[in-house]
């Protein structure tokens, strides 16, 4: 059988991604059934893309909000959404069923989460661990960073999961206003209800909103110690 990591991971890196990761989703499939229903069933494999984000426009947000967050964070969720329609139109040329999931598209105004988790691919994939923020980790960026998935049918020699390594550190749990984050690690068996509080960081977003023009807030990711 061919693999195509090395195809793939050649495209991403000339198109500027920070790291690149592949998953095996078949062993998740109740998790993802649980969250999704069968609608991604005819994609067995995700692909991860990984860009950074400043560290210092990251470590901004524990004092304020901050513009050059907001614009970044737009620069790059564009920059994602180009590589992985990349990667989905190259292995849809070779014949494979690809869907490339948006970066940081709300599945709905009911729901906070995405169509797809790309945290979740991501640390299924082997670049890091999904944290007390919820957000992915890594050793060299810690939660400094954006994400996007490619789902297909491709094969690929897949990573596996990193073990946490946040201990007993509540940096992140201490920095959030509204103490949404419940000290609760990610495992594919827990509600991501039961270790966010989607709610109370809605709210407070919506009140950002008013205050500050756009929603936005970022403090767990920038307290968190690792990569800083």
């Amino acid at each position: 059988m061919k693999y195509y990591n090395q195809e793939i991971t050649k495209l991403l890196s000339e198109l500027g991604a920070n790291d690149v990761g592949f998953a095996d989703l078949s062993p998740h499939q109740q998790w993802l059934h649980y969250q999704y229903g069968n609608s991604w069933d005819g994609y067995p494999y995700a692909v991860t893309v990984v860009v950074n984000f400043p560290k210092a426009v990251v470590n901004q947000l524990l004092e304020a909000p901050s513009h050059s967050y907001l614009r970044f964070y737009d620069i790059i969720n564009d920059k994602l959404d180009g590589m992985t329609l990349a990667v989905a139109n190259y292995l849809e040329a070779l014949g494979f069923a690809v869907f490339p999931v948006p970066a940081s598209q709300r599945s709905g105004e009911a729901r906070l989460d995405a169509i797809f988790s790309s945290r979740a691919a991501a640390h299924w994939a082997g670049l890091g661990w999904i944290g007390k923020s919820c957000s992915l980790i890594t050793e060299q960026r810690g939660p400094r960073l954006r994400l996007a998935t490619v789902l297909t049918d491709a094969p690929f020699i897949c990573g596996t999961p990193m073990n946490p390594q946040c201990g007993n550190c509540q940096a992140c749990i201490d920095a959030c206003p509204v103490g949404a984050l419940k000290n609760v690690l990610f495992a594919n068996d827990l509600p991501l209800s039961e270790r966010f509080d989607g709610k109370a960081c809605d709210q407070f977003l919506q009140q950002m909103r008013h205050s500050f023009g756009k929603r936005i807030c970022g403090r767990c990711i920038a307290a968190c110690p690792h990569g800083r």
